[in-house]
């Protein structure tokens, strides 16, 4: 069952990513912050410590993109460029 949670998490890192890429952060950010609590919940319940850490690491550098757009929002500003300095949506290693 635990893993609907990372599939459901992928699924939103997804669609953030080609929000994100296409300059749309205001609907790019919200994914980005589903993701994070779909990844959050599967880690609860994760066993592996090599997914553990994979997971984690990604979910740090989704954060990290989801504070960055959420910056820029906040500013009212067009966004960042998005020249590949989005996260990009790879599943982690099961």
């Amino acid at each position: 069952m635990y893993s609907n949670f990372k599939e459901q998490a992928i699924e939103y890192v997804k669609q953030a990513v080609q929000e994100d890429n296409a300059g749309n952060y205001s609907k790019a950010f919200p994914l980005y912050m589903n993701a994070l609590e779909y990844f959050k919940t599967h880690l609860k319940y994760e066993k592996n410590p090599k997914i553990r850490e994979a997971i984690t690491q990604k979910f740090t550098e989704y954060l990290r993109r989801a504070e960055e757009i959420r910056a820029v929002l906040d500013e009212g500003g067009p966004g960042p460029a998005s020249n590949g300095d989005a996260a990009v949506a790879t599943r982690p290693k099961s």
